[in-house]
């Protein structure tokens, strides 16, 4: 009955070392985006401005709004699962390590002679490691929200001036 035990830790084990691949391959990739994105600001604020001032038509402006913006919330919902899904997993590394100890320890709970109670502690990585990886996910996806709503309300802004200034 204890032979299936192993297999769970390292089953979370896993599906936590994958999702922990892809929050860290998704935070590097928005911090590409986004080094690319100031790179070409100007030009892109300059192109904006261009077809504000030639007339261009409101709801293609929007289109190109709609464009920029789910190109910068990309990997959005999965950096959100993450974030949800990482300490569960964590947790559910703890809870089956815990249960093989409690199963080494045999039915009066006593630890063998001469058994090194820091290997014990081992089975709480697990939940740190969730931990963790909830924590990189959601700072780097707080982060790519805030940029991406201060960059569209700049956007907007500047979509708003010509009219202001009209006045």
């Amino acid at each position: 009955m204890s032979r299936p035990l192993p297999l769970l830790p390292s089953l979370s084990g896993l599906l936590l070392l994958l999702l922990s691949v892809a929050v860290l391959t998704l935070v590097i990739e928005r911090t590409r985006f986004w080094i690319h994105w100031w790179r070409r600001r100007q030009t892109r604020l300059r192109s904006w401005r261009q077809g504000i001032a030639s007339g261009t038509d409101p709801r293609r402006l929007e289109e190109s709004l709609e464009d920029w913006d789910l190109s910068m919330g990309f990997g959005e919902p999965v950096l959100q699962g993450a974030a949800l899904l990482a300490p569960l997993l964590g947790l559910i590394g703890t809870v089956t390590g815990l249960m093989g100890v409690l199963a080494q320890l045999g039915p009066r709970l006593e630890l063998p002679p001469g058994a090194n109670l820091a290997s014990y502690g081992q089975v709480l990585l697990s939940t740190a490691a969730g931990l963790v990886v909830s924590l990189v996910a959601s700072a780097g996806l707080l982060t790519n929200q805030g940029l991406r709503h201060w960059q569209i309300q700049e956007l907007r802004r500047e979509g708003r001036r010509p009219a202001e200034t009209a006045e």
